[in-house]
């Protein structure tokens, strides 16, 4: 079997167990013994419990590599859930690198419940930078879409946080001089919530160019 490099791999996640299952065919009376294909169950560090085939542990592992195929590769028990599963937890879990500043950003912010947390682990199927950022920003915009922060809550937080309402209503990552500038162009919650019921996939950005058209427009 061809190697699989670091490059080529559609699944980076972690091994924690591997054993060898029953032969995928009867072996033919006079082939050799190392030549038998077995299935493999892979358990990985998100717990979940994988099957493959192989002709050994290399093999498998190999075959693993190359990622989810209905046929010989796939999931057959999900992780359990984790109530105490935290960002930091997932993104050690998931082999996130230091240097990938972006996935670990969205991760805090768009995954910021447990709930949520859990709810990627159940969707992702081969884990690797790519994998990951598309599933990071699809579940962003079934939030956005569906399940956008209540008008109450937001309300309630941006009085205690603005910036952390801000963030958490807008899903990106908010900073103190970000809240400055909405300040300062006139941006108020009411006007977040209008601006977000309008579009949800508004950025905060988009949201105070819109309150400074708006401010000029009544001039």
């Amino acid at each position: 079997m061809i190697p699989v490099t670091e490059k080529r791999k559609a699944n980076v996640q972690a091994i924690k167990d591997i054993v060898r299952m029953n032969q995928v065919w009867e072996q033919e009376k006079g082939e050799q013994e190392a030549a038998e294909l077995h299935y493999y169950h892979i358990v990985d560090a998100l717990h979940r419990k994988w099957q493959t085939i192989g002709v050994n542990v290399s093999d498998a592992i190999e075959v693993f590599e190359r990622g989810y195929n209905d046929a010989w590769t796939r999931i057959i028990e999900p992780a359990p859930w984790n109530p105490n599963l935290t960002t930091n937890d997932l993104i050690h879990l998931l082999k996130i690198s230091p240097e990938a500043v972006q996935i670990r950003h969205a991760m805090q912010i768009i995954l910021n419940t447990v709930e949520r947390r859990n709810a990627f682990i159940r969707r992702i199927i081969n884990v690797n930078e790519q994998a990951i950022q598309r599933l990071l920003y699809l579940m962003k915009d079934e939030y956005l879409r569906y399940e956008q922060l209540s008008n109450e809550a937001f309300m309630a937080m941006y009085v205690m946080n603005p910036v952390e309402a801000l963030s958490v209503y807008f899903l990106e990552s908010v900073d103190v001089h970000m809240y400055w500038e909405w300040c300062d162009a006139g941006g108020t919650g009411e006007q977040a919530i209008q601006y977000k019921h309008e579009d949800p996939h508004m950025t905060l950005i988009q949201a105070i160019e819109r309150v400074e058209e708006e401010m000029y427009a009544g001039t």
